[in-house]
């Protein structure tokens, strides 16, 4: 049986009904956005009688058309909003116009078995809103909960929705927004304009939520102009990566806290160069709202810029000999029983900066970033907190893919900021053998595959950090960022490298036995091997020229080859290197050097970056290094 709504719905709510869904909203529906993102299949299903007006942003529906929200952004997932908040009943409302059937439904978490909640007739002779799920009880409940839509007559139209509760939220949470950029306009100005649209909206308003966010851009290039939005601040600083750039955010969001009318609950740290829904900060900022455990921390997927459906990473972990470990990659999000997985929770101990909010009172409690620059400062920022990170689906930045900026300069940060890491939090265990270890294994896939300006970046990182904490911080940033950008292996536009598609998929298809592999690694990779051992290099159609996916080398593609052009595909970049036996070997030398200083110097060592690390995190260091307290006196 089904039960039928006549127009208007919306006519049947006293005014304190009204009040109570405006303040109490769960999360909106939202639709795909030409300058955000146009997968359809992340925000609804539908079939060949429903059609987007992306215009007006609004679905356009003839008879038997149906829309499903079951998906990534628009479902409601239930889990952990019974494990982390008080909300224990929701309602659905949506705005339409003509007649429908909407139907609402509980999937479980591993998809399989899929429950009817409530089914309606509706039918409405303007757009008005309609609520057709009241009060419903979630204590029951996995998974997803979503509505599903039936045209039952021509020209029907669906302008959004959302999901709300009658619980009372249990905290005041107001937000700080820090973004540290680096001369990325074109990245700050469109995603300032998208907070700015979204800031002035008058539902917001309303709501008074827009009174409880603002923005902090930390402009460590100093050259960006100042936004006509009291909401929104530029702070001029000193180009001390992101490391410094978060930490001058967060000093600044400090100072604010002094003000007792404007103080912040929460700081979400955000990258420049993603490309986000702000809806996301307002589904963040409601969550916390509601959520019974202050000390929780809210993170946020990446998915990937190019792809917009695949996810990089749900947070990750860290493993001591592999580094970072990315949790759920590669999901496509498209799909409903990949989204209701991704919801499962797995262990995390980070989340990217790209998106991680967290608790003010954690500053206070455990201090500001470690000055490393970029690479591991929320790796480590993340394990010293110790804080629950939750990432909710359908809260989510694109990022462009990281194999698209891999670079020597990435490397070198990584090698010397990961052994730092390990001396700080396993010491006991990062014993001498292990470090040399770390970064020697690495070192010589580089070399074998010809990358040698690659291997000597994770030397110098491992030379600057067997110079311990002090030197770390001796020599200007900026300079020394400068001196370690110099390499030319880096993918870049170049109209003169010889591309052939064909020898591409060779070098991904190709294979050995163990036989050759004893003997490629007897060799050095061939390294050991007579010049008539190897291919000419003459002509692109030879065996000497080698073609190789930029972010996957292996030394077997290179192996008795003169030159090789390591090529991103997607960006139509490369770099081509060449075989150098001297080059090889004295970098191998300058290796084995470094081990053996590694041998000697690393028990002190460990203890000297245990003993500074206060210090480096306390709020007067920074003020001091940042130059914050010598622009005050002027």
């Amino acid at each position: 049986m089904v039960n039928q709504i006549e127009l208007p719905a919306i006519l049947h709510r006293t005014p304190k009904d009204i009040k109570d869904i405006c303040n109490n909203h769960l999360q909106n529906i939202i639709f795909p956005r030409t300058d955000i993102c146009t997968v359809e299949e992340l925000f609804f299903r539908s079939n060949s009688q429903v059609l987007f007006n992306y215009e007006n942003q609004i679905l356009e529906l003839n008879q038997g058309g149906i829309v499903s929200f079951d998906t990534y952004f628009n479902a409601f997932y239930v889990d952990s909003w019974k494990e982390y908040t008080q909300v224990r009943n929701i309602s659905a409302s949506v705005k339409l116009k003509g007649t429908f059937k909407i139907s609402v439904y509980n999937i479980d978490r591993l998809g399989e078995t899929k429950t009817v909640l409530s089914q309606k007739i509706i039918k409405n002779n303007e757009i008005e809103e309609i609520k057709f799920l009241d009060n419903f009880d979630i204590s029951t409940s996995t998974g997803m909960i979503y509505m599903k839509i039936e045209a039952l007559e021509n020209l029907c139209q669906i302008s959004g929705g959302y999901f709300s509760t009658l619980t009372e939220p249990v905290t005041e949470v107001k937000i700080a927004v820090v973004i540290c950029t680096y001369k990325r306009e074109k990245y700050v100005y469109k995603n300032i304009k998208l907070l700015k649209e979204y800031l002035l909206n008058q539902s917001l308003q309303e709501s008074g939520y827009d009174n409880n966010l603002e923005v902090f851009i930390i402009d460590n290039g100093r050259n960006l102009e100042k936004f006509d939005n009291d909401l929104i601040h530029i702070i001029p600083n000193k180009n001390a990566g992101g490391s410094g750039g978060f930490a001058r955010g967060m000093l600044e969001v400090l100072k604010q806290q002094h003000n007792q009318e404007n103080q912040f609950s929460h700081i979400i740290l955000m990258d420049d160069d993603i490309l986000f829904d702000p809806e996301i900060l307002e589904r963040v900022w409601k969550f916390l709202t509601f959520s019974h455990q202050k000390d929780i921390c809210l993170g946020s997927s990446m998915l990937r810029l190019d792809k917009k459906y695949i996810q990089h990473e749900k947070g990750a972990y860290w493993n001591r000999n592999q580094g970072f470990i990315p949790v759920k990659p590669n999901m496509d999000l498209r799909k409903l029983r990949e989204t209701l997985f991704n919801e499962v929770d797995e262990y995390i101990d980070y989340t990217g900066w790209w998106f991680f909010g967290f608790p003010v009172d954690a500053i206070k409690d455990y201090g500001l970033p470690y000055p490393f620059f970029i690479k591991i400062d929320d790796v480590e920022f993340c394990r010293r907190i110790g804080k629950k990170i939750i990432i909710l689906n359908g809260i989510c930045v694109w990022h462009e893919p990281f194999e698209n900026k891999k670079n020597p300069s990435i490397e070198y940060y990584f090698f010397r900021n990961s052994m730092i890491y390990h001396s700080l939090y396993f010491h006991k265990d990062f014993s001498s053998i292990k470090a040399i270890k770390w970064f020697l294994k690495p070192l010589l896939k580089e070399l074998f595959c010809y990358r040698y300006e690659t291997a000597e970046s994770i030397i110098k990182a491992t030379v600057d950090f067997l110079q311990g904490p002090d030197a770390l911080v001796a020599k200007n940033p900026e300079e020394n960022h400068k001196e370690v950008c110099q390499s030319r292996e880096k993918t870049t536009k170049n109209p003169d490298l010889p591309f052939v598609y064909k020898k591409y998929i060779e070098s991904r298809e190709k294979s050995e036995n163990k036989l050759h592999r004893f003997f490629r690694l007897l060799t050095l990779n061939g390294h050991l091997l007579p010049n008539w051992f190897f291919f000419a290099d003459d002509t692109l159609s030879d065996q000497g020229y080698s073609i190789v996916p930029a972010n996957n080398s292996r030394p077997l593609n290179a192996f008795r080859t003169k030159k090789v052009l390591y090529y991103n595909l997607q960006t139509q970049e490369g770099f081509v290197v060449k075989f150098s036996r001297n080059r090889f070997f004295q970098v191998l030398i300058n290796a084995l050097w470094v081990s053996l200083l590694m041998l000697i110097k690393l028990p002190k060592l460990k203890t000297l970056y245990i003993d500074s690390f206060l210090e480096f995190t306390s709020q007067s260091f920074w003020e001091k290094y940042l130059e914050i307290e010598t622009k005050a006196s002027k």
